[in-house]
């Protein structure tokens, strides 16, 4: 899979973006719902969410970016979110936090988080749309991330949650840089 290696040959790049922008990232931190414990990251990467949000564990493909969780003091492991090594209906929250973007078949990796999401739990996914401002900028960009990246629609994003079996109950927006969407949380429960 390319996002891994990328992902693993450039992982301080992509760590240090939140050095840089610590004001973006606490506009992120307050959008994304707290989670409920025991909570799930699926593609945690680096840990930054993890730990400020508290989220319980988490899993990523790339073994750079855990190792730099670990040194965050992040409880991680190397896994596919498409086969997670848990067991079903071990969780009542779990996060993909720009990780949707990344990702071969989402679909799969929707049902798995299914799979191991708590009747009741909830699901959040975070992204940047494409058609927001911030999507339309990083779409245009050379960046060796945003070149692997697949820049989703809120509509397509809702329509793949439900398509799962979830049932969006909260959508919450903020301004990055350029508009009002530039980053939007989806909260949806798993009945």
């Amino acid at each position: 899979m390319e996002s891994d290696r990328v992902f693993d040959r450039l992982a301080e790049r992509y760590d240090s973006w939140y050095d840089r922008n610590p004001d973006l990232f606490e506009v992120e931190v307050k959008t994304v719902p707290p989670p409920s414990s025991p909570s799930l990251e699926i593609g945690c990467g680096t840990g930054r969410f993890m730990q400020r949000l508290g989220i319980d564990v988490g899993v990523d493909i790339s073994a750079r970016m855990l190792e730099i969780a670990r040194m965050r003091g992040c409880e991680v492991a190397l896994a596919d979110g498409s086969s997670l090594p848990f067991r079903s209906e071990a969780f009542s929250s779990i996060y993909l936090i720009f990780t949707l973007c990344f990702l071969d078949e989402p679909g799969k990796v929707l049902m798995e988080a299914w799979r191991v999401l708590r009747p009741g739990g909830s699901l959040v996914t975070c992204i940047v749309p494409l058609d927001s401002g911030l999507g339309k900028e990083y779409s245009s960009r050379n960046s060796p991330f945003y070149r692997i990246a697949r820049f989703y629609r809120e509509q397509e994003v809702r329509e793949m949650l439900e398509s799962s079996g979830f049932e969006v109950t909260e959508v919450k927006k903020a301004k990055l840089r350029h508009s009002e969407n530039d980053f939007v949380c989806f909260r949806a429960r798993k009945s």
